[in-house]
């Protein structure tokens, strides 16, 4: 299943709609006394000097990004630009390279996205640490400080992340001052972040006494910060070396290839696919645990790489390096130019204000300028949703709806956001695969209606593959593990690909039965559209009621030819064995729920309801029922926004 956070999009602060591709400058990271050395430590100095020696005369305003999908790092790029248009010393930090003497006496804004089960991103795991475990109020004397957090509102944990850093630095002695901003993925995290950069530059030139910028891209032009080098040929390039990596996961060792076993098809029927991929872990020192999530870097249709390529008349196979001052590259290089469309940028993805803007520089016709130059506008907001978001146009659709549009390769790729990694949650059990990690994906295909078709980077990369081909792929550790009593129950509801980690248990206790562990009294709730279609691993589920492994299998199918009762889903089969279940949940239980955010959700409606009739838990004592179970670590979820 693949795990959707936040969305990889941007928007511009309120009133300066304007194009990124700032640097953000690194610096060492220091965590449990440690001090971990940054790939190239000379250049860690250089920028920490050119810091200390900027000028003096401009404003310090320190912005720290936790991003998992790449969000929060592109709307800390759009604060650094604008803060500059309004004669700030802006610095972009990531958090992952955070150093503790960075925080008193600053001016701080913290963007932070929340992942999971209301834990911070990856990048943010070593600062949150820090913060909860060691920081004083010391560290954080004199700060002043605003946070704005990227959520759903169909998590359970919506923006947990935010809300703790904005508590927790209040508790410390910091100041804050601009209340806390929360972004909604699940409506438009655009116009959420528009409206709290409006209310933050407000409440900067108060207390800075800077003036109003207005709509500075059009004054000053589309700013730029990388070279693009151009190389003769393959040998002159590598003659050149390897620029420094500015990506922290490009540069953190984690990412592997991992060669493909088995790639088939789990569907029996329709015109929907789903794909079951093996990875070989074998000679890796990577080792994974059941519930745990694969990150994968799907590569870009070729189809479409050609096209762009094509359109900004260049060669596929020209050299080249991509660099800012300090010769940092946003992704390893030198490369080619089919290796940088292909494996890292994101050409994708919905086009934020600020490429619209560089593309408008480049348009040769005045009414298409002036066209691209009203979708930055801030009051056009509803007409650039429409087209761009909902209508789910990317680069190539604008270049295509906009003839005239000449911009070259080097500003394009500049403009355009990193290739982000897709989650998907590991299908396999470790105690009996642990060499093999397998991802169950549907194939995202679908038909736009206008001759343009949406398809789904990684899912229509899986669904290419062969045998031997090597996926770059890399580990993340989740919450979601079985209790360590085999013999302790487990209820496990799951819809669609949403099985996937259920799967991954059902095996692991299969096995443990089979080695003489006895087991408690298991149930499996899965559900998806048509039993004759989509109902995947249907054999293995009735291996395990067979052995004992389940004791109880509860199926739903929602669109099944059929069904006399019409649509039936998971929530459904659950009110009608509410009474066990809930007897299995006061007898200790653990509960698992993976898929869509509004079927947890359901799910959680569903017990809360039944603890009410069946048990009597009136006044909130039934949210409480559900929210103890949570603290005791009995209630997991997996889920993603739908």
């Amino acid at each position: 299943v693949e795990r959707m956070g936040v969305q990889t999009a941007v928007a511009c602060a309120a009133g300066a709609a304007v194009a990124v591709g700032v640097y953000y400058y690194a610096t060492t990271q220091s965590t449990n006394g440690m001090q971990i050395k940054l790939s190239a430590s000379q250049r860690a100095k250089k920028k920490a000097k050119k810091q200390e020696e900027a000028d003096d005369s401009k404003q310090r305003v320190n912005v720290f990004f936790g991003s998992q999908t790449g969000t929060a790092e592109e709307f800390s790029k759009i604060i650094a630009q604008d803060g500059k248009d309004a004669g700030l010393n802006v610095q972009v930090f990531d958090l992952e390279r955070f150093d503790a003497a960075m925080f008193a006496n600053s001016n701080s804004l913290f963007l932070v996205a929340t992942y999971g089960e209301g834990e911070p991103t990856d990048n943010a795991k070593p600062f949150f640490e820090w913060l909860t475990t060691q920081a004083d109020g010391d560290a954080f004397k004199g700060m002043r400080y605003a946070v704005f957090g990227l959520g759903n509102t169909q998590y359970e944990h919506y923006n947990s992340f935010g809300k703790d850093l904005d508590v927790k630095f209040s508790e410390f002695g910091a100041s804050r001052f601009l209340e806390l901003g929360l972004g909604n993925d699940d409506d438009d995290i655009r116009r959420d972040f528009e409206q709290w950069t409006s209310k933050l530059w407000t409440t900067l030139r108060e207390q800075l006494g800077l003036e109003q910028s207005g709509e500075a891209w059009v004054k000053n032009g589309v700013e730029y910060h990388l070279k693009y080098t151009a190389f003769g040929s393959q040998a002159a390039a590598m003659a050149a070396g390897a620029t420094p990596c500015s990506n922290t996961l490009e540069t953190s060792n984690r990412i592997i290839d991992l060669p493909v076993t088995v790639n088939r098809e789990l569907y029996q029927g329709g015109d929907r696919s789903c794909r079951h991929v093996e990875l070989d872990l074998r000679g890796q020192t990577v080792t994974y645990e059941t519930g745990d999530h694969v990150g994968i870097y799907g590569d870009n249709d070729s189809e479409s790489v050609e096209t762009l390529a094509k359109r900004c008349n260049v060669d596929l196979d020209e050299w080249f390096t991509l660099a800012d001052e300090n010769g940092e590259s946003p992704f390893p290089c030198p490369c080619t130019v089919r290796d940088a469309l292909t494996k890292y940028i994101d050409i994708n993805g919905v086009p934020r204000k600020g490429l619209i803007a560089a593309l408008s520089e480049f348009a040769s016709d005045d009414k298409e300028k002036q066209q691209l130059v009203k979708l930055t506008h801030t009051e056009a907001h509803a007409e650039y949703h429409a087209y761009v978001v909902e209508a789910s146009r990317n680069v190539l659709d604008l270049l295509h709806d906009f003839p005239s549009v000449n911009i070259p390769l080097a500003n394009l790729l500049e403009m355009l956001p990193r290739l982000q990694p897709r989650y998907y949650s590991i299908s396999s059990g470790s105690a009996t695969t642990p060499e093999s990690v397998h991802v169950t994906a549907i194939v995202v295909d679908k038909d736009l209606g206008d001759g343009r078709r949406f398809k789904g980077v990684c899912t229509n990369y899986l669904k290419d593959l062969t045998d031997g081909s090597l996926v770059r792929s890399f580990i993340r550790r989740t919450t979601f593990k079985l209790p360590a009593d085999p013999s302790v129950p487990v209820i496990m509801i799951g819809a669609g690909t949403g099985f996937a980690p259920l799967r991954g248990m059902c095996i692991d206790l299969d096995t443990r039965r089979k080695g003489g562990a006895t087991l408690g009294d298991n149930i499996l709730f899965f559900g998806c559209r048509r039993q004759d279609e989509d109902f995947m691993y249907a054999g293995e589920m009735d291996g395990w009621v067979q052995a004992k492994t389940l004791k109880h299998l509860f199926l739903a199918f929602s669109r099944d030819p059929d069904s006399f009762t019409g649509k039936v889903y998971v929530q459904d089969k659950l009110n009608d064995n509410a009474s066990k279940i809930l007897t299995a949940l006061d007898n200790g239980a653990f509960l698992y729920v993976c898929g869509a955010t509004n079927m947890a959700r359901e799910i959680k409606k569903t017990l809360i309801q039944n603890l009410v009739f069946l048990r009597g838990l009136k006044g909130g004592k039934a949210e409480e029922y559900m929210e103890k179970l949570f603290k005791d670590g009995r209630y997991h979820q997996d889920v993603w926004s739908s």
